[in-house]
């Protein structure tokens, strides 16, 4: 029987060829999500959210439960990580919800229109960390105890012969900007303030690019996401995204990957319209991670030999489907998308209603 360590070498190697372009063995499948595997094991939904030791043990169990896996996405949560790159309030589940309801980003305007100067005359650092401690009380707290915990997380896949993908999450100025001023405010303002934002975007972006280098170090990542959710082609047009999207995600890749990570773009919502794009990242060295709203086969027509495509079992799949509709699905991403440069998994996380067997036909279709 193999030790740990020898699945551990097998499944990074899996998903290492798979990202390099090459024809791995197997085809790797990396689940993510948090809040499923708290459904599937009878685990309050609150306890997710906000108890790290519960969630790392928890999320492992449940996936690694499935059957033959090469890895977790990301084995540890907790709820503020989402008021760190939103610069948002969110609901949690026992406190302003239900113990066992999701959690719930509160969409309001928080940040203020002059606050794209302050961020300038003050330097995003200081802004920042003024702006959690005034507008989100107790999210740096959080956030300094949770990253605390991670490394068990990564010990605890580990110990499972499992690889914990990319258990940390950077993103560009755009997403937390968008976040803090809401969407409907912030997409007014790149048409009626664009410098005032540009230039707040330009003051922020090396700090996050350090910050992303520093936690990359810090937990020797093999890999990371670098998110885009509402900065996604279908949300601004091509003259705004060029501005102020694109230019931004490139610099950080290219940070990530001269520190030995693999990007992984975990691209919520369409992005079909720039696919060509993402030719200028570098090949072989990133993941493009989609939810089943871009099209994956044109991604794979667009990027299939440059890089490799992550997904994208359909939410609605996974929660109404049934398993011999989730294999059929599985058996033509494996067969179209792969086998060469591609990683199965589901389209952004398993939801939470997910039904046991359907996710479990996602793991065994590979078999």
């Amino acid at each position: 029987m193999a030790t740990a360590e020898g699945l551990y070498a097998l499944h990074e190697k899996r998903i290492r060829d798979a990202v390099a372009l090459k024809k791995p063995d197997r085809i790797p499948v990396v689940p993510n999500g948090p809040a499923w595997p708290g459904r599937a094991m009878g685990v309050s939904i609150a306890d997710i959210a906000t108890n790290p030791p519960v969630s790392r043990k928890t999320i492992v169990d449940a996936y690694a439960g499935l059957g033959e896996i090469e890895g977790i996405q990301s084995p540890a949560y907790h709820v503020c990580t989402l008021s760190i790159q939103w610069l948002s309030r969110v609901k949690r589940p026992g406190r302003e919800l239900p113990a066992d309801e999701l959690w719930q980003v509160d969409e309001a305007e928080i940040m203020k229109l002059e606050d794209y100067d302050k961020i300038v005359d003050q330097g995003f650092g200081p802004w920042l960390e003024d702006y959690y401690r005034t507008q989100l009380p107790g999210t740096l707290e959080e956030m300094g105890a949770f990253v605390a915990t991670i490394p068990d997380a990564l010990q605890l896949c580990r110990d499972r012969g499992l690889v914990a993908m990319t258990p940390a999450v950077a993103t560009i100025p755009y997403e937390y900007f968008c976040g803090g001023r809401s969407m409907k405010e912030f997409l007014l303002d790149l048409f009626r303030h664009g410098d005032r934002v540009q230039a707040a975007m330009d003051a922020a972006l090396p700090v996050l690019i350090e910050n992303m280098r520093q936690t990359i170090r810090g937990l020797d990542l093999m890999g990371l996401w670098i998110g885009g959710w509402r900065s996604a082609s279908e949300f601004v047009s091509p003259r705004l995204w060029n501005r102020f999207v694109f230019p931004y995600f490139k610099a950080m890749v290219e940070a990530a990957v001269e520190e030995g990570a693999i990007p992984v773009l975990h691209y919520d919502a369409n992005w079909t319209r720039d696919l060509e794009r993402l030719r200028e990242f570098p090949k072989g060295k990133c993941v493009l991670s989609l939810d089943g709203k871009t099209d994956i086969f044109k991604a794979k027509e667009v990027l299939g030999d440059h890089m490799c495509i992550m997904g994208d079992v359909p939410p609605a799949l996974l929660a109404l489907g049934t398993p011999a509709e989730v294999t059929a699905y599985c058996k033509r991403l494996m067969s179209e998308i792969g086998p060469e440069g591609f990683i199965l998994t589901s389209g952004c996380d398993t939801p939470i209603d997910a039904r046991y067997e359907n996710v479990k036909a996602m793991v065994e279709a590979v078999a």
